[in-house]
C-alpha cells in the first residue's frame, strides 16, 4: 500500500482509497471498489476528479471503521485505557460500558469525552459511582438506586448515553437476588433505554436471566464459562437463548480477561450461535498484554473468532453495522455508504500463527490475523503503517 500527495484545490477529493477490496455488511458490498472522501464524509467517486491524497490499497481490505462496543475509558477508574491509543487497531468509535455511574458521569463527559479525539458513547452504571477499579466492587443494593438522578443524567446527556449497565454477578449482587436486575429493567423501561447486563457467574439460572430481558437489551459476555452459562450439560445451547435471539436480545462477546471460555464458545459456534457483537471489554490490565492473551486489542479478538470459524463478513458486521444501529447511528457510522462519516479501516489479513487463550488458561492457535494498516476518522488519517 502506498500514499501519494497531489497539490489540490476545493474541487478535489480530500482522499481516495484505490484498489482495495471493500467489505461493508450494511451496504451488502464485497468487491473491489474506490472510496472517495470529502469534508469528512464518504462521497460518490468520479474518475475525472482528482484527490489531494491517494492511498493504493492493493492487496488490502477496506472496512468501515471498527466500533469497540465494550471498553472502559473513564480515566478516574484504575480500569481505564486511553481511547486515543486505539487508532492503530482500526478503532474509530468506542462505547464505555458503565465505568461511570450517574454520580460521576458528568465528570467523565466534561473532562474526558469532549476532549478526546476518539468518538465515545456511553452506558451509565446503575451503581452510583460506576466501576472505580482498585478491587472495589459495586454493591447492588436496589435501595440505593436513585431513579431521579439517573433519569436526569440520561436526559441531560441523551446524545451520548445509550443505556444502563449492570454487573449482575454473585459477587456484586450478594443477598439481593433478582431484585437489582428487575429494578434496573423497570427503570430502563420508564426511560426507554436498553440495559447491558454483565452475566459472568450470574446469581440465577441463565435461562431465567435471559427471559427477563427485553428486545434490544444486551446479554454481555455470552461465552463466559463461570457458573451458569448459555450451554446445557450436553454442551448444547439452551433453547431459551435461541428464543431470545428471535426476540431481539443482543449477545455481545465482550471477551475481557475473565469472560471467555473455549468450551462454551466452541459448542455455541458449532451450532451457528454467533455473537451479534464482538468487543474487547478492554481495560488497563488487558490492553496489549505480552505473550499469549485473551484480549490485547479489538483486531486480536476478531482474529480469534475468525480462527474459530466465524465468517469474515459476520465478524466485520459485529464491529460495524450492528453496534452502529444499537448506538442510534445507523447510516452515520459503521458503513462506507455515500453520506456516512468517513470512518475507515484499511487492513491486511495475514496468514501468521497466533495463540489465543481463554479465562481457564486453555490455549488455541489460529493462522488468520487482522492487521490494520491505516485508520481514518471523519476523513482524517489518524494512523498509517510506517511501511506505507
Amino acid at each position: 500500500m502506498s500514499v501519494s500527495v497531489i497539490n489540490g484545490d476545493e474541487t478535489m477529493y480530500d482522499l481516495v482509497i484505490e484498489n482495495g477490496f471493500v467489505i461493508d455488511p450494511y451496504e451488502k458490498i464485497e468487491e473491489k471498489k474506490t472510496i472517495a472522501i470529502k469534508d469528512g464524509y464518504i462521497v460518490p467517486y468520479k474518475v475525472n476528479i482528482d484527490a489531494i491524497y491517494k492511498i493504493d490499497a492493493s492487496g488490502k481490505y477496506v472496512f468501515p471503521g471498527f466500533i469497540d462496543f465494550h471498553t472502559h475509558v473513564y480515566q478516574a477508574s484504575t480500569l481505564a485505557v486511553n481511547p486515543d491509543l486505539l487508532f492503530p487497531y482500526g478503532v474509530t468509535t468506542v462505547v464505555d460500558q458503565g465505568t461511570a455511574g450517574y454520580i460521576n458521569f458528568e465528570d467523565f463527559y466534561c473532562n474526558e469525552i469532549v476532549s478526546k479525539t476518539m468518538r465515545i458513547k456511553s452506558f451509565v452504571n446503575i451503581y452510583p459511582i460506576g466501576q472505580p477499579g482498585g478491587n472495589i466492587e459495586e454493591c447492588l443494593d436496589p435501595n440505593i438506586f436513585n431513579e431521579n438522578q439517573l433519569a436526569n443524567i440520561i436526559c441531560k446527556y441523551k446524545n451520548n448515553i445509550i443505556g444502563i449497565k449492570i454487573r449482575f454477578s454473585k459477587n456484586t449482587v450478594g443477598d439481593f437476588g433478582i431484585e437489582p436486575l428487575q429494578k434496573t429493567l423497570n427503570i430502563a423501561e420508564k426511560l426507554k433505554v436498553p440495559v447491558c447486563v454483565h452475566t459472568t457467574n450470574p446469581p440465577i439460572a441463565t435461562e431465567k436471566l435471559v427471559s427477563m430481558l427485553r428486545k434490544g437489551d444486551i446479554y454481555c459476555h455470552v461465552f463466559q464459562g463461570n457458573g451458569n452459562t448459555i450451554i446445557n450439560s450436553n454442551s448444547v445451547v439452551k433453547k431459551e437463548f435461541w428464543e431470545a435471539k428471535k426476540k431481539g436480545i443482543i449477545f455481545d462477546a465482550a471477551n475481557g480477561r475473565l469472560n471467555f471460555s473455549y468450551d462454551v464458545a466452541q459448542s455455541a459456534l458449532a451450532e451457528k450461535f454467533f455473537p451479534d457483537i464482538i468487543s474487547t471489554d478492554l481495560t488497563s490490565v488487558s490492553f496489549n498484554t505480552p505473550g499469549v492473551s485473551m484480549v490485547k486489542n479489538l483486531p486480536f479478538v476478531m482474529s480469534k473468532y475468525l480462527s474459530l470459524g466465524v465468517p469474515l463478513n459476520s465478524v466485520i458486521q459485529s464491529v460495524t453495522e450492528i453496534p452502529a444501529r444499537l448506538m442510534g447511528m445507523e447510516n452515520i457510522i459503521g458503513t462506507l455508504k455515500e453520506g456516512a462519516q468517513a470512518d475507515v479501516c484499511i487492513c491486511e489479513i495475514k496468514s501468521t500463527l497466533h495463540s489465543f487463550a481463554d479465562a481457564c488458561g486453555k490455549e488455541k492457535k489460529g493462522d488468520i490475523y487482522l492487521s490494520p494498516e491505516a485508520t481514518i476518522l471523519n476523513g482524517k488519517i489518524l494512523y498509517l503503517n510506517e511501511n506505507i
